[in-house]
């Protein structure tokens, strides 16, 4: 009964270093999103503002149209859940696994980052409303799937050079039903991000 909790508490305790660090490079990414809305000039800004000042205008006017964004998001995250996975099968995961989560962690900050710029207080409750939600399942997720992808690089680097003898049959088949599992996150994502952050957002928009 206990089995699959103490397997997965087990791999968690073990990985806790490739946690932190895949962890801190998302974070590292975020920051760095963050400040690069800053490098944008006045006329970008400025065009952009317009832009979402607009959609908040006329948001109660548009047909929201509740799968297509469902369709975007879980399209966006399984293709990136994918490179992950794919990275974690060859020895080049090692250093480019790391770069496509900073590259996630980037285009979250630069978002969050750019609506608080810009907004304000309404900007920090847009985020709050709009991105938080799904990307607290997200965010777990893609790290998650880069670790196991660096952990799988590592072994495969391992074995190459030191000769250690795995049984990958049984590796990979774990390695694909833990990705799978959170593959399906992602799905969950999608569907908060598709049928529910659009309904805060037209709520958010009467105080905007």
């Amino acid at each position: 009964m206990n089995y699959f909790p103490r397997v997965i508490f087990d791999y968690f305790k073990k990985n806790m270093g490739l946690y932190i660090f895949v962890f801190l490079i998302f974070v590292g990414g975020t920051i760095l999103g963050s400040i690069a809305v800053n490098m944008m000039s006045d006329n970008q800004m400025k065009a952009t503002l317009d832009f979402i000042n607009s959609f908040f205008v006329n948001v109660k006017n548009i047909e929201v149209n509740f799968s297509t964004i469902f369709y975007v998001s879980i399209s966006n995250n399984l293709k990136t859940a994918l490179t992950l996975c794919i990275l974690g099968l060859t020895i080049v995961g090692l250093p480019l696994i790391p770069a496509v989560i900073f590259f996630r962690g980037f285009v979250l900050g630069f978002t969050v980052g750019f609506f608080i710029g810009s907004l304000g207080v309404k900007g920090i409750l847009f985020s709050i409303l709009s991105i938080l939600p799904q990307n607290i399942i997200i965010i777990p997720s893609i790290i998650s799937i880069g670790v196991a992808g660096m952990t799988l690089s590592l072994t495969v680097l391992k074995n190459r050079f030191k000769h250690y003898t795995e049984d990958y049959p049984r590796l990979l088949m774990g390695y694909f039903l833990f990705n799978f599992t959170f593959c399906v996150m992602l799905i969950l994502a999608g569907l908060i991000e598709g049928y529910i952050s659009p309904v805060f957002i037209r709520l958010l928009t009467n105080y905007i």
